[in-house]
């Protein structure tokens, strides 16, 4: 599995550098949960957490979700972010 990988569930993502992160988000979760995680893995890949694939996001919605992670991150001027593609996502997050 190629690292790093963004991790979005919740309508909220989360940032995983090396497989213990991953391990560590899903610990306390039930399998019901845990078949709710879409990976966005560094070759630009959507799986499931069991590395199934799965359908992408839409180029909109990944924009959404990283906006708001960088918001919670304090950055700002972030209104121009109307679509991203995966590559985009990677760069922006700085997990390149």
């Amino acid at each position: 599995m190629s690292y790093p990988k963004i991790i979005i569930y919740n309508n909220e993502i989360e940032l995983a550098e090396q497989p213990d992160e991953v391990d560590d988000f899903v610990y306390a979760m039930d399998e019901l949960q845990k078949s709710r995680i879409i990976i966005l893995d560094s070759k630009y890949s959507y799986t499931t957490l069991s590395g199934e694939p799965k359908t992408a996001i839409s180029a909109i919605e990944l924009a959404d979700l990283v906006k708001d992670y960088l918001l919670k991150e304090g950055q700002c001027c972030l209104s121009k972010i109307k679509q991203l593609t995966p590559e985009q996502a990677f760069a922006l997050l700085i997990i390149d």
